[in-house]
């Protein structure tokens, strides 16, 4: 694959989803997602990507069925009802759709923290001449997902060696989180107090004066290309919502 400059790969991601957003079309999510799969796919991160999605995506979706769906007072077309619950064809579809908007959304964005280097990502902030602070908040939101799970991953590694966490039923289930979350949230806590360390070693944030070792290469049609795809995104987006229907 194509090597691109750290903001390209974020204007593409931002204009994807600006047109998801925008557009509020099911087809075009659908086929937004279904890209990201399948670029994921190319780059080997495409299983990472599901499982990350999945975790990220249920509750929201199980929060949106029960908002817009299960519960919903205002839908004509009643597909079933009992007791409190009313499930109406209006409501299922405005979760489906929102459904698959944030679908669209978290895929884009997660393909593109993983498949970014975020050292090059806070170099590039850095050089832009933006606050330092900016690129450490960007570059810690990108990691925190793929680096708590590879964590939680490691530590779940380490509790099936020792033979830590055994049993069946709640009970057992209940003990593997347990001995999963304390660690987890531990280790995160240790390492946000080194990485403050570490930032005060490098002097962060230098200001202007400080140089760069090794910056980050842009092609020169990239800036253009990146500026281009986000208008374009937002033409679109505008013109399609001006359409109306779904």
């Amino acid at each position: 694959m194509i090597r691109l400059h750290p903001f390209t790969g974020l204007a593409l991601a931002a204009a994807a989803a600006l047109l998801t957003l925008g557009a509020d079309r099911w087809w075009l999510s659908l086929t937004v997602t279904s890209m990201a799969v399948c670029l994921a796919a190319l780059a080997g991160t495409a299983a990472r990507l599901m499982l990350t999605a999945g975790a990220v995506l249920a509750p929201l979706w199980l929060s949106q069925l029960m908002v817009h769906a299960l519960f919903d007072p205002a839908g004509s077309e009643v597909l079933f009802a009992g007791g409190p619950l009313r499930l109406t064809l209006e409501g299922l579809t405005t979760a489906g759709s929102l459904g698959l908007r944030t679908a669209a959304f978290v895929s884009v964005f997660l393909l593109y923290s993983l498949s970014v280097d975020r050292v090059e990502l806070v170099r590039a902030i850095d050089a832009a001449r933006v606050p330092a602070q900016l690129g450490y908040i960007v570059a810690a939101t990108l990691a925190l997902v793929p680096a708590t799970a590879e964590r939680a991953r490691a530590i779940a590694q380490a509790q099936a060696v020792r033979g830590a966490g055994e049993g069946s039923g709640p009970a057992g289930w209940l003990r593997r989180k347990r001995l999963l979350a304390v660690p987890l949230v531990l280790s995160s806590i240790q390492d946000a107090t080194e990485r403050s360390v570490q930032l005060q070693l490098r002097g962060f944030a230098g200001g202007s004066g400080r140089t760069q070792l090794h910056p980050v290469p842009a092609r020169t049609w990239e800036k253009p290309f990146g500026l281009l795809v986000l208008c374009l995104a937002a033409a679109a987006a505008v013109f399609l919502a001006s359409q109306g229907g779904r």
